[in-house]
């Protein structure tokens, strides 16, 4: 995403008084109109305010707008109030709609097997079958039960293609829920824009994911960027920090997780240190971290921002406190989970993560869900569970109102701007991403405890 210098005009008016003349009695209409005139500054300056803060795109702070210290003026804004959002221009809507089916299928393409990236998988699977199970307890499509066809993303290169194919042609799929990996998604949202199917993501984070401006994707969980913004200005701004390492996978999801926090460090002048990664597959390369640790050592950070998934998420920081750095730990959403809590043991005592919804809402919608979750799985669900089950609700819906009908089902999902789901309110912004700010936990006495600490921003 790249939006050049200031996105807003200051701006003042004045309000004169003819030279010489006597000044109007507080009572004439001369008075009034001066006093109404004044209101109305306060109010078009309010106004001006609210727009340079609404203006922004995936509520970036102020301060870290692109190029915005060396431009005065964009040439061109994308994805900002005001500008159309994410638009299907092609054929396809006039096509009548199918009647002549069994069940209306609906697919979902996630890491089941085969992948370190199963925990989250399994997750959306879940969700997705909760979803439908409400959905066809409600009647279903006129009557007609859907149907989840699951896909398996292995996570090897361009698999995810076939997958969309196959979804489209030969299962006859009507949306599809997914993926996670972030090379794999990005391929699958290309071929949806050949085979013209929807994807609603909810679950890959990754902030350049809609900027592709492909218009058969929706985004309903937050992002990186937002995660990542809410860390450095609590690092930076709050804590006074200087000095703050990064830690992360070495692949597209540590790589693009990170982005936004290391160009926000440099707009904040205080550049991290070093970015250190480390192979997913650690386990059977390098199980004890040496190399990252000693590193890690040598720079004497303040603080260290760790992107890696939930088991080796664990391992790292049990590894960081057995060498002695006492420093805060700053993490991404999925070290929420109890493979890190295992993995890491006491060493996770005070580790922060960011986190696309807050449970503890107290969300009605989310206690029952919750609630049906864990007397049907035996666990809480995880922050993919969630979004998938909203992500399919938004897709049934989507289905009920446009009929079977792919292109009508596209407008329908991206006309579906808010949404309130058991995440809270789904928010979708001119790239059709969810913009809900997001919140935080600290691990206190072995668990999550979460809105703790107190943020002064969150992004």
């Amino acid at each position: 995403m790249l939006i050049l210098g200031a996105l807003a005009c200051s701006l003042a008016f004045a309000v004169q008084n003819p030279t010489g003349t006597t000044p109007p009695d507080p009572t004439s209409p001369e008075k009034k109109t001066a006093d109404q005139n004044t209101a109305d500054q306060k109010e078009a300056a309010q106004k001006a305010a609210d727009a340079r803060r609404e203006v922004l795109y995936g509520n970036t702070p102020e301060e870290l707008k692109p190029f915005g210290k060396f431009v005065h003026e964009p040439y061109k804004k994308y994805f900002v109030i005001g500008d159309a959002p994410v638009m299907f221009w092609g054929p396809g809507r006039e096509k009548p709609l199918v009647e002549d089916v069994p069940t209306v299928k609906i697919g979902v393409i996630a890491p089941i097997e085969r992948s370190y990236e199963t925990y989250i998988g399994r997750s959306i699977v879940r969700g997705m079958q909760i979803a439908l199970d409400d959905a066809n307890a409600a009647g279903g499509y006129k009557g007609k039960p859907f149907e989840s066809v699951i896909k398996n993303d292995s996570g090897l290169w361009g698999a995810s293609a076939n997958e969309i194919v196959s979804l489209t042609y030969e299962d006859k799929g009507w949306a599809v829920i997914g993926t996670v990996d972030g090379a794999n998604t990005h391929i699958a949202i290309r071929v949806a824009l050949r085979t013209d199917i929807p994807i609603v993501n909810v679950g890959d984070l990754d902030p350049t994911l809609v900027e592709t401006k492909i218009p058969w994707l929706i985004r309903v969980i937050p992002d990186d960027r937002q995660m990542t913004y809410t860390i450095a200005y609590y690092v930076y701004k709050q804590l006074g920090l200087e000095k703050v390492a990064i830690l992360r996978a070495n692949n597209r999801y540590g790589r693009f997780g990170v982005a936004q926090f290391r160009k926000g460090s440099i707009k904040l002048g205080k550049p991290a240190p070093i970015e250190i990664n480390y192979e997913p597959n650690y386990d059977k390369v390098n199980p004890d971290f040496v190399d990252q640790i000693d590193r890690l050592e040598k720079v004497n950070a303040d603080a260290v921002v760790l992107w890696a998934d939930a088991g080796a998420a664990g391992v790292l920081v049990k590894k960081i406190r057995e060498a002695g750095m006492k420093f805060p730990i700053l993490a991404c959403e999925r070290v929420v989970h109890p493979e890190f809590l295992a993995a890491a043991g006491e060493a996770a005592e005070g580790v922060i993560a960011t986190y696309p919804f807050d449970p503890d809402s107290k969300n009605p919608k989310y206690l029952d869900f919750a609630k049906r979750y864990r007397e049907r799985f035996g666990e809480d669900p995880d922050v993919y569970a969630i979004h998938s089950y909203d992500g399919t609700m938004m897709t049934v819906e989507a289905i009920r109102k446009a009929g079977l009908n792919r292109y009508l089902i596209r407008d329908q999902l991206a006309s579906m701007r808010q949404w309130d789901g058991i995440s809270g309110e789904i928010i979708l912004d001119e790239a059709l991403s969810n913009r809900r700010p997001v919140t935080v936990a600290t691990v206190i006495n072995g668990k999550f405890v979460f809105g703790v600490p107190h943020l002064d921003n969150v992004f």
